[in-house]
């Protein structure tokens, strides 16, 4: 009897090892709505971005009897988002193997497939070297798992990276990377590609460690940052206009973490002033030279950009 019952245990075992060893269900890109708000940079920045923008899928396109999904891209004002500087323009087609789950991209330059994401590498794996990971010799160091906002367990992959953060970036499943839909999974050095958010059919999916899906530079998202992302946390400030070299308040309706910082920054990047501050109230000194300056806080785990006019 006991034989018995050890080979129908055994049995059981066996038919349960599929579900209880193997990976997670694979988790592919969204075939239509999906939205990534990006920055760019190309050249020497006071900021680690020279652009924004956004790309996106839509519609479908067939090469070679094989089904793609069209991206585009649009690029906006870095001082004001809701100016767009550059029209929607086609970007390439996107299409997804999710037996084998690798992503491939056509871009518009080099009109054949090129791997874009290989979310089958395991840790210690090299990525495959092409124009979307042109360094040789990146390898997997350590494959986690994240829930975003959709409530989806999604896989991460860390990379032998340290600039500019450790493990950046990060490769992210049916997302992309943190360096946006194809910004290149590779080390940077004096500038990045950056993912701010992720978003499919206006519902937003994950967000990158910055907290908000803009920039500091953008001074049209003041008021939408504020009272929509962080309504938690109501900050007051005053006088705004304010004159040169004069006091500045802050008045926060809670404080619920020690290390809270305020940085004030001109609108080429440079940082004017910074404080650290632990109580509900803050006085500050507005910069010496009258203009259009872009106030930064982190409080309570959080960030919000505020726009200050100092005058005469």
């Amino acid at each position: 009897m006991k034989h018995y019952t050890t080979i129908l245990i055994s049995a059981i075992v066996m038919l349960l090892m599929p579900f209880g060893t193997k990976a997670q269900n694979y988790v592919p890109f969204p075939d239509s709505g999906g939205l990534w708000k990006e920055t760019y940079w190309w050249q020497p920045s006071p900021f680690f971005y020279n652009g924004i923008g956004d790309t996106y899928i839509e519609g479908d396109t067939v090469i070679n009897d094989t089904v793609y999904h069209k991206v585009y891209n649009l690029r906006r004002d870095v001082f004001c988002s809701d100016s767009i500087i550059s029209e929607p323009e086609y970007d390439g087609a996107l299409r997804e193997d999710t037996i084998n789950q690798k992503v491939y991209y056509r871009g518009i330059i080099n009109a054949s497939d090129q791997l874009l994401y290989d979310y089958s590498l395991e840790i210690g794996d090299t990525l495959q070297t092409n124009m979307y990971t042109p360094y040789y010799g990146v390898y997997v160091t350590a494959i986690d798992t994240i829930t975003t906002f959709d409530g989806v367990h999604r896989r991460i992959w860390y990379l032998d990276s340290e600039e500019p953060f450790d493990g950046w970036p990060q490769i992210i499943e049916g997302i992309g990377s943190t360096s946006g839909l194809h910004g290149g999974t590779e080390p940077y050095w004096e500038g990045w590609n950056e993912l701010l958010c992720f978003s499919v059919n206006g519902e937003e999916v994950w967000r990158s460690f910055r907290d908000t899906c803009y920039v500091i530079t953008d001074t049209c998202a003041t008021v939408g940052i504020n009272e929509t992302v962080y309504s938690e946390t109501k900050i007051k400030y005053y006088p705004n206009p304010v004159g040169t070299s004069s006091t500045v308040s802050f008045e926060f309706n809670q404080i619920q973490t020690v290390d809270n910082y305020l940085w004030i920054f001109d609108l080429f990047g440079q940082k004017i002033a910074h404080t650290k501050f632990q109580d509900n109230s803050l006085t500050i000194t507005s910069p010496s030279s009258k203009g259009l300056y872009m106030v930064k806080i982190f409080v309570n785990h959080h960030y919000y950009t505020f726009k200050l006019i100092v005058s005469n």
